[in-house]
């Protein structure tokens, strides 16, 4: 079967590292030059200026994506920087032009901006750990390459795909108060998207071609050391949570308990909310051809929303307008990147033939060691905006690190994996002929 568009990109960005290296440093310079004359400008100078983040933000995740991934290398910190300094420059310059026509917030601007970091995060690890398993199954650098740009080059694409649609839609049909938010967003996923096509497979060949190789996944505590209790008493008290947490959003949306609380239903954007998650259901129904991995995705990215609600109505009182509707894009977004890859690691471990326990277990800990590093990675930008802001904004940015730890936890590592296997071989379909070595 011919190999998709994405990645016949993908491989050619790697067998050309240097072209696709050169173009992309161009692009960004280019698209700076309104900037750096005097141009409009979205934000008002301080560190939570989108302009003034895209510069800082990087060389705080850098450093933190390698320290959390592998033993520390200067090459793979070189690379991380790069790659997220080009991204974040590139999304932000865009965000500028784009205000001029859909005006737009900072604080929209910034929260796409952090959505783009933990994106571009969970690119680069992804396709770290990839190269590492390639290189482990005795593949040489050439092979290890093309199997890399394969394999993250189809998730990137059904990824970025489904929410660039999505969050098109929203803007579309949404509220009017709603569109700036989901145009942002929008803007920085095809950036980041077009960015794991191109430059990525590019930087990852420049690692791979090096003389020294890639460090190994350093030794940390793994769940099978701990004590058979702990696993258990931690999931039970991660769902009892998150039922909680759900219940009470569900509340706080329709019907608030307190006379002098307000509808949370005021401040969503009813319609942009549903046709996200129904758009994001139907792509993965495309994707995948199983309604039972669509039916998954749909009912755990509702049930996300409503616990985060409930949990932010908790950590944030009063809560600001614009705090709902900014929560379910930053927790949505960055969740289907994450569930892609976690699908991507189910459906391989599946039709290898592994039991439904041994499925789960397989590809939660091989998914785990780059959707790990990027949780880590996620929680510091939060806290850091958080910690850099006051007021609402602050109280906002902490809630959503904690947030975004239960999801990532409970909803994507404990209950998706779970339900998207209960129809064993017949919950995926073959959409490419993966190579034999690729699983």
């Amino acid at each position: 079967m011919k190999p998709s568009l994405a990645v016949r990109t993908s491989c050619w960005s790697a067998g050309h590292p240097s072209a696709v290296i050169v173009l992309w440093l161009a692009f960004v310079a280019v698209v700076e030059l309104p900037a750096l004359t005097g141009g409009h400008r979205l934000g008002d100078g301080s560190l939570s200026d989108p302009d003034v983040a895209a510069n800082w933000w990087p060389l705080v995740a850098a450093p933190i994506a390698v320290l959390v991934s592998a033993p520390f290398s200067r090459l793979l910190l070189l690379v991380s920087a790069l790659f997220l300094s080009v991204v974040t420059a590139a999304a932000a310059a865009i965000l500028d032009t784009v205000s001029e026509t859909v005006p737009m917030s900072p604080l929209a601007g910034t929260a796409a901006l952090l959505v783009v970091i933990t994106v571009a995060v969970q690119h680069m690890l992804f396709a770290l750990c990839r190269s590492r398993e390639a290189v482990a199954s005795g593949n040489d650098a050439t092979r290890t390459a093309q199997i890399v740009a394969s394999t993250a080059g189809n998730a990137a694409l059904i990824s970025g795909g489904s929410l660039a649609v999505s969050l098109a839609a929203v803007a579309v049909v949404g509220a009017a108060a709603a569109a700036p938010l989901a145009t942002a967003a929008l803007v920085v996923v095809l950036v980041v998207t077009v960015a794991a096509l191109s430059l990525l497979p590019a930087l990852t060949d420049r690692v791979l071609a090096s003389a020294r190789p890639l460090p190994p996944p350093s030794s940390a505590l793994k769940i099978s050391d701990l004590p058979r209790f702990v696993r258990p008493a931690a999931i039970a008290v991660g769902v009892l949570t998150l039922g909680v947490a759900a219940v009470y959003g569900s509340l706080r949306v329709f019907f608030p308990a307190c006379a002098g609380c307000r509808p949370l239903a005021e401040d969503l954007d009813g319609c942009g909310v549903t046709t996200l998650l129904v758009v994001l259901g139907a792509a993965t129904l495309v994707a995948y051809r199983r309604p039972v991995v669509a039916l998954a995705t749909f009912l755990l990215n509702g049930l996300a929303g409503l616990a985060g609600l409930g949990m932010l109505a908790v950590l944030v009182d009063p809560m600001p307008r614009w705090a709902p509707m900014v929560l379910v894009i930053a927790l949505l977004v960055p969740a289907n990147h994450l569930q892609v890859y976690l699908l991507h690691r189910l459906r391989s471990e599946t039709l290898a033939g592994m039991s439904r326990r041994n499925t789960v277990a397989h590809a939660c800990r091989r998914a785990w060691s780059a959707s790990g590093g990027a949780l880590v990675v996620t929680v510091v930008m939060w806290l850091v905006w958080g910690l850099t802001e006051g007021g609402d904004v602050r109280e906002f940015a902490l809630a959503t690190a904690v947030i975004l730890v239960v999801d990532t936890t409970i909803v994507r590592f404990l209950l998706l994996p779970r339900l998207a296997v209960l129809g064993g071989r017949t919950s995926w379909w073959r959409p490419v002929r993966w190579p034999k070595d690729v699983r």
